[in-house]
């Protein structure tokens, strides 16, 4: 079966390389305007493997155009986080919100066309799917139906996802092949996000809560093969929570994280009740056995796989890149890291399993960092290493990038529930995460002393530190309420969304700058 994937992937991955490669050594204008083509040449819908190859190679470009440059951590965590720098001058321009500087690290982030790959082989999809039915009798309607739903799927998520970072894009709903397209002007981004909403209602009345659900397989793999690789019904309505959230429409996000909690145990997903989990693979947050490797033995909601199983670990697209030092790899300093002070400002317990003391050693507890005596402790919570050993200067990392998992969504609905005025349901939850980290449950009689809210967004800051959540979250916050200045300003500007690349400025005429970076 591990073979059979493989070939999958590989087959796959041609495809994504192919249109990447494409989008980045074409001169030609249309390719910056922006840019959604994707080669087509590898896949002339007739069969059943050209379906499945297109399919993971959707999810592969997708995972590709997050990954690039670190874009994920980029977009969500260094910025205005609690990351800093290590003598990277263009980290610390991230870091600090100063992103109209020249750095090509920069240019590179606030370029949206590998975006625009994942959204075009998506429309392609769903246009040519259907002629294979003509052709293999082996690809049935319900095949064709989930195929089509899950890139209805990818193509509003990926809309949604360069909404929260250049705000208005273009809304582009058909493929186009060799490059011959109009330019596209920017769609007011309440326009995309009302398609991709939609788009996403009527995909989750397909979706499954499981793939290859014994004696039916899917593409000819069991439940335990996808349960890591393709979105799912949960899957579906966690991005429709977050893009409610996004909105302010906290009514919506409670409905939708309603039906998560309900139902999540169909999807074989779980809570993460231990921080290092055991190798017999009880879940768990860090480590080898941890939610951020294919060792995890239970199924996850929106997640990003680069298993060294299927041969997608490698030395760059991960948070490890940036963050391990000795003795975890070889370097004295990482990239950046988490200051003393903001450690401390931020894990307050002693008990706190994530970092606190232990009361019987007396030493710091390292699931989250390591060598905390140091100068310059060491970001560990995700460190999936080859054989988990120092590889010197060639480490290849294999972490999943997991957009969202259920104590995430836990905390979400904490949110959704105090913003409506339901502390009680609300406290339940936030209590929830606490529990499991050993830390001081939080009561009703402290409402009037530590607002709700922001004791909910302090435990995101704890819990999902690293995940890329960081600088959204400290969006949301600052629209309920406003906690910071500096980002309230920039949130009535325009300033918490990128700049538009210079390149697609110079190449399409329609498209116009964020006003805030003119």
């Amino acid at each position: 079966m591990i073979v059979m994937l493989k070939n999958i992937y590989f087959k796959s991955c041609l495809i994504a390389l192919c249109a990447i490669s494409q989008i980045n050594s074409s001169c030609n204008k249309a390719l910056d305007a922006p840019s959604v083509e994707v080669s087509t040449e590898e896949v002339h819908w007739e069969s059943v493997s050209d379906t499945k190859a297109a399919l993971i190679g959707m999810y592969g470009l997708l995972r590709a155009a997050m990954v690039d440059n670190n874009a994920h951590w980029m977009y969500g965590e260094f910025r205005s986080g609690d990351f800093t720098s290590y003598r990277r001058q263009d980290l610390s321009a991230v870091i600090n919100s100063e992103l109209n500087k020249s750095y090509d690290l920069l240019e590179n982030l606030s370029n949206w066309r590998r975006f625009y790959a994942v959204i075009n082989a998506a429309s392609l999809f769903i246009e040519k799917a259907p002629r294979v039915l003509q052709h293999d009798s082996r690809y049935t309607q319900f095949n064709l139906d989930l195929d089509i739903a899950q890139a209805r799927a990818i193509r509003a998520f990926t809309y949604f996802y360069m909404v929260r970072v250049w705000g208005d894009v273009p809304l582009i709903t058909s493929s186009f092949d060799n490059g011959k397209f109009p330019e596209f002007a920017r769609t007011d981004y309440r326009d995309v996000l009302t398609f991709a909403e939609q788009e996403l209602i009527e995909a989750v009345e397909v979706l499954p809560f499981r793939y290859g659900v014994a004696p039916q397989q899917y593409y000819g793999s069991f439940s335990t093969n996808w349960q890591k690789i393709l979105f799912n019904k949960i899957s579906g309505y966690a991005i429709l929570a977050h893009m409610s959230a996004w909105q302010g429409k906290y009514l919506d996000v409670a409905a939708y994280t309603q039906f998560i909690m309900d139902n999540y145990t169909q999807s074989n997903i779980t809570y993460l009740n231990n921080i290092a989990p055991s190798s017999t693979g009880t879940a768990g947050l860090a480590g080898n056995f941890g939610i951020f490797t294919n060792n995890f033995q239970f199924g996850q909601i929106v997640n990003f796989s680069a298993a060294y199983s299927y041969g997608e670990a490698t030395p760059s697209g991960h948070i490890e890149q940036l963050t391990l030092a000795t003795p975890y790899v070889n370097r004295a300093n990482p990239d950046v890291y988490v200051s003393k002070d903001s450690i401390t400002s931020a894990f307050l317990e002693r008990n706190d399993r994530r970092f606190g003391v232990d009361t019987v050693s007396g030493l710091f507890r390292e699931n989250y960092f390591k060598d905390y005596s140091n100068e310059i402790p060491v970001f560990n919570k995700i460190k999936i290493i080859r054989d988990g050993v120092n590889e010197g200067n060639y480490a290849v990392f294999g972490s999943n990038l997991v957009f969202t998992r259920l104590e995430e969504l836990t905390l979400l609905r904490a949110e959704a529930l105090a913003v409506l005025g339901q502390h009680i349901k609300a406290i339940e939850l936030l209590n929830v995460i606490k529990a499991m980290r050993f830390t001081s449950s939080y009561q009703v009689s402290e409402l009037d002393t530590k607002p709700l809210i922001d004791e909910v967004f302090k435990e995101r800051r704890r819990e999902l530190m690293g995940e890329g959540w960081r600088f959204f979250d400290l969006v949301r916050w600052n629209r309920i309420k406003s906690t910071d200045a500096k980002l309230t300003d920039m949130i009535q500007k325009g300033g918490i969304y990128w700049p538009i690349s210079r390149n697609v400025l110079r190449n399409n005429r329609q498209i116009t700058q964020n006003t805030y970076w003119n």
